[in-house]
């Protein structure tokens, strides 16, 4: 299994991040949301997205711990610790944004594999 690119608390690897996250979570939450391949979000989704994480923040925290935040898991091959997501969402949450937005960021780059295939065979 692979680990986190950056640490819970390493926030400040990307200060940009680190300000659109402290600043408009909402925004953050639904950017790793897309990236992350949970959703395929148009302006309707968006919205209702945004208002429940302001207005209704407990299935907000509950699409992100056990479907987000689990998604991105997987996709990178970080170990599942359903755990230990559930207490990240609810007692760092500001820092899981960071850190989840910082994976989906960085990581691709690192599994990105070309493939030159030759022609005129």
């Amino acid at each position: 299994w692979n680990e986190w690119d950056h640490s819970l608390f390493g926030c400040f690897d990307d200060c940009g991040e680190c300000l659109l996250a402290c600043c408009c979570p909402c925004v953050t939450y639904g950017l790793n949301a897309r990236d992350a391949g949970f959703v395929v979000m148009d302006a309707v989704e968006r919205f209702v997205a945004v208002c429940s994480f302001v207005f209704c923040p407990t299935i907000a925290m509950c699409v992100w711990c056990f479907g987000i935040r689990p998604n991105i898991r997987n996709k990178y091959k970080i170990a599942p610790n359903c755990c230990a997501d559930c207490c990240t969402v609810m007692w760092c949450g500001c820092c899981a944004l960071i850190q989840e937005r910082q994976q989906l960021k960085t990581a691709p780059r690192l599994q990105t594999v070309i493939v030159d295939v030759p022609t005129g065979y």
